[in-house]
């Protein structure tokens, strides 16, 4: 198999992590490339990941916008962007969030469904989306305590 270096990404990143986020329809509004770890294969970026402090009544750590190239997906690239954040989050906070349409893939990595009573406490968005209700992403919670 062909090696995946994790790495952090940097202002000359951007080009290339909006690329390939928009494969998926997601952007970068409100990120900066510093947020951005990326996975490459032979110096091409395969995968982005980034790790952002939000806050809305309480601070919290999301990943957010996990992307992988879709002919690389199903490689171990998007597990070890998850993971590598997971070791850089450690130091930080032992909780970790995420909102993701693909809840399978995290649970594999030990998050868990959080109910939606907790989600609009943590997400403003959330509380004022008036498809709440109806909404297709999943908040999941990584806790190094469980």
């Amino acid at each position: 198999m062909t090696e995946i270096s994790i790495r952090k990404a940097g202002k000359p990143d951007l080009q290339a992590i909006q690329r390939l986020l928009s494969t998926y329809f997601l952007d970068v509004e409100g990120l900066k490339a510093e947020d951005f770890v990326l996975a490459e294969i032979n110096g091409q970026i395969r995968g982005c990941a980034a790790l952002v402090k939000s806050e809305f009544k309480e601070k919290f750590l999301e990943i957010h916008s996990i992307a992988v190239h879709p002919n690389f997906r199903g490689k171990g690239i998007g597990t070890r962007l998850v993971k590598y954040l997971l070791t850089t989050v450690g130091k930080l906070t032992c909780d970790l969030y995420v909102r993701t349409t693909a809840p399978r893939f995290f649970e594999k990595l030990n998050f868990e469904k959080i109910e939606n009573s907790e989600k609009i406490l943590l997400w403003e968005d959330c509380k004022k989306c008036e498809h709440f209700e109806n909404c297709i992403q999943y908040a999941m919670k990584y806790s190094c305590n469980s």
